[in-house]
């Protein structure tokens, strides 16, 4: 957020349901707090499924509504290109009439080619495997909770910084 705020963006929509996920929540109540923090106005989500075609109708929607939003902020990266489909479709240049973001990095993201978040999901599994060992072999433990650091994938799906 605080990357789409620096570049002048002020009109957002939140593509995703958080309360069908705890990891989409996490991602709302973080834009939510940070839109609070600049003093920008905080939309409700837009709740859609996980997945393209979601994400593409949910966005025309959003896009034919008016005023349209300026900034796209998807649950996730299938949800963002389902919505730069729509923008394309629409006539609606992307960045520069309108920003999308998504979150995974997954593949077809780095040919879109999409703003994101990428997460280390290599060991995130390697953790949770060594965990799941653990169980199996008889170590009950008290239940743990790691937060593994994410990293911004910044594409050209934002535009410059000097946009209004």
């Amino acid at each position: 957020m605080a990357h789409l705020l620096a570049h002048g963006y002020r009109d957002f929509a939140y593509l995703g349901d958080p309360a069908a996920s705890p990891d989409v929540a996490g991602r709302y109540a973080s834009f939510r707090a940070a839109l609070a923090e600049a003093g920008v106005a905080v939309p409700e989500p837009v709740p859609c499924a996980f997945d393209v075609e979601a994400g593409h109708a949910t966005a025309h929607d959003m896009l034919t509504g008016s005023p349209p939003p300026r900034a796209l902020v998807c649950a996730n990266d299938e949800v963002a290109l389902g919505a730069l489909r729509a923008a394309d479709e629409l006539g609606i240049a992307v960045p520069e009439r309108l920003a999308i973001t998504g979150w995974d990095d997954v593949m077809a993201a780095r040919y879109a080619p999409l703003t994101t978040v990428r997460q280390p999901m290599r060991e995130l599994g390697a953790i949770a495997a060594g965990w799941l060992l653990e169980r199996t072999r008889g170590n009950d433990g008290a239940v743990r909770r790691l937060v593994l650091s994410s990293q911004l994938v910044v594409r050209s799906s934002c535009g410059r910084h000097d946009l209004p």
